[in-house]
């Protein structure tokens, strides 16, 4: 790859502009920070595990079967914490991960740095840092900064000049192992660079050993500790299903329908989704910025081969396994792709140096418009207030309900916080799947064509609430938020202000008169 040996920033001046970039950076993150708004979906497993752990229960039985690096490495802030109130907790969560998001432009740094000057390695890894898809991510209080930093370590490494460092490649591989499964993979592209690289010499072969220990000695330490009293269950299951092809099933989507098939029975389909949604998401997640660098990379590398190049292909190639086999099933998520970051902002340096040699190589001419461009696209796709007004919505519903209709409106998905917000601080039961339980049961709707077929059938089931939006699944909840006072059974318990975006009535079911109507 290119190597170009000159640099005009002394150590001083370097050491300034990374700390300026990591600020900005974490500052854009402050700024989009939702300070009133729980986590919700997988940060809550993280969470229940984390706060479990904090308070004393050592490697508890539930929330989580696997990627338990993240709420261990979250137990300790919480434990020292003098925080009493669920948000607050929710708050420390996410500002670890931000915080871990913007340390990780000092393993990018010097990751680039192995092959581009001083100036280049900066703006290269300023792509991450100002990245909306990261910045978006970091603030979910999820796995990915973490597991994104230790796989950043674990390739800087390997490129690292000195030897003697090698072996840590393994180390933060086995820790990216823990955090997420999928780190695994990672074991394939540094033994293609032991052999491609031709250098078995004894000390080398000797290190390359104590790398694969310690690898393995991380993973099975963990599975110890993790899981040595769950009978069946160890923490390499994900990628032992993973193998099982013949096991695995996805959905095809076509219009407003979906249909869960077979991979084996539907190869093709398999292949069309993992290509369709790998490009479709790889272009949204380039967006702004990367595209850019990215297309001037391909324009301007030389095209002689190279161990170096051939070992980050091999990355990618590697790496992007793990979008590919998600997607293929179905899953539309655009974080499976973060982990080719790294690689991202390596390649880039291409078009960076470039780019800086046309405008006499001022450093800051190119990161301003890429943190400018970020922080405008940020302002676009990210909405605090429509999150918080879902919120309330949800805590009305669960502070009274037993039993609702299943709906898919925003509020849906901070469901389960906000039963644990009136729980707290007790924390939500655990089922026998092993994750969080809920005492609040949803009935499906498509499955009647009425509203008083639909009630009928269920309420003598636990059936309580209804929750209805503008917009429904289906056209007899429509006429009900349209003409309530039509259904004397009903009665009105919540009605979102008419500023809301959000529209949305909770009505409460009065058996007595809804059984009158029946008789």
């Amino acid at each position: 790859m290119l190597k170009i040996k000159s640099n005009s920033f002394n150590q001083k001046q370097t050491i300034l502009i990374i700390c300026l970039v990591g600020f900005g950076g974490l500052l854009i993150r402050l700024i989009y920070f939702p300070y009133n708004t729980p986590i919700t979906a997988d940060a809550l497993d993280y969470f229940s595990y984390a706060i479990t752990l904090s308070r004393g229960d050592v490697f508890p039985d539930g929330y989580l079967i696997n990627k338990f690096g993240w709420p261990v490495f979250l137990a300790p802030f919480f434990a020292i914490s003098n925080s009493t109130e669920m948000i607050e907790f929710m708050n420390i969560q996410r500002i670890l991960s931000i915080i871990i998001s913007v340390l990780t432009i000092i393993p990018l740094y010097y990751l680039i740095k192995n092959f581009f000057k001083k100036e280049i390695a900066i703006v290269a890894a300023s792509l991450f840092i100002f990245s909306p898809k990261i910045i978006e991510n970091s603030i979910l209080g999820i796995t990915d900064p973490l597991f994104i930093f230790c796989i950043s370590l674990s390739i800087m490494f390997i490129f690292v000049k000195k030897s003697k460092y090698y072996f840590l490649s393994y180390i933060f591989a086995g820790l990216a192992f823990v955090v997420r499964q999928e780190g695994m993979l990672m074991l394939i592209p540094i033994i293609i660079y032991f052999i491609i690289k031709k250098d078995f010499g004894q000390k080398i072969i000797l290190k390359f050993g104590i790398g694969l220990f310690l690898f393995f000695i991380i993973a099975y330490t963990a599975d110890l500790l993790f899981l040595s009293d769950i009978d069946g269950i160890t923490i390499f299951d994900t990628v032992i299903h993973a193998i099982k092809i013949s096991d695995q099933q996805m959905v095809i989507s076509s219009n407003e329908t979906s249909e869960v098939q077979s991979v084996t029975e539907n190869v093709g389909g398999f292949l069309k989704n993992s290509l369709f949604n790998y490009s479709k998401f790889l272009i949204w997640f380039l967006l702004p910025n990367f595209i850019c660098f990215l297309v001037f990379s391909i324009i301007t590398i030389k095209k002689k081969i190279s161990i170096n190049k051939i070992t980050v292909l091999s990355f990618l190639v590697i790496l992007s396994l793990i979008s590919l086999f998600a997607y293929g099933k179905g899953i539309q998520e655009v974080r499976y792709l973060f982990i080719l970051t790294p690689l991202f902002c390596l390649f880039s340096g291409y078009g960076v140096n470039y780019l800086y040699s046309k405008i006499d190589n001022k450093v800051l001419l190119l990161i301003i418009p890429i943190m400018i461009s970020s922080t405008l696209f940020l302002y676009v796709t990210i909405d605090n207030s429509f999150e918080n007004e879902s919120y309330e919505d949800a805590k009305i519903l669960t502070e009274f309900a037993n039993g609702t209709n299943y709906y898919e409106g925003p509020s849906a998905r901070f469901f389960k916080v906000s039963v644990m917000y009136h729980t707290w601080p007790e924390l939500l039961p655990i089922g026998e799947n092993r994750k969080i339980s809920l005492s609040i049961e949803k009935f499906q709707t498509n499955e009647y064509q009425t509203l008083k077929e639909f009630i009928f059938s269920n309420y003598k089931k636990g059936l309580t609430h209804l929750i209805i939006y503008e917009k429904n699944n289906n056209g007899y909840l429509d006429e009900v938020f349209i003409n309530e006072k039509e259904y004397p059974y009903l009665e009105k318990i919540y009605n979102s202000d008419e500023s809301n975006r959000n529209q949305v009535k909770i009505f409460q079911i009065n058996h007595i008169e809804f059984e009158k109507l029946l008789n």
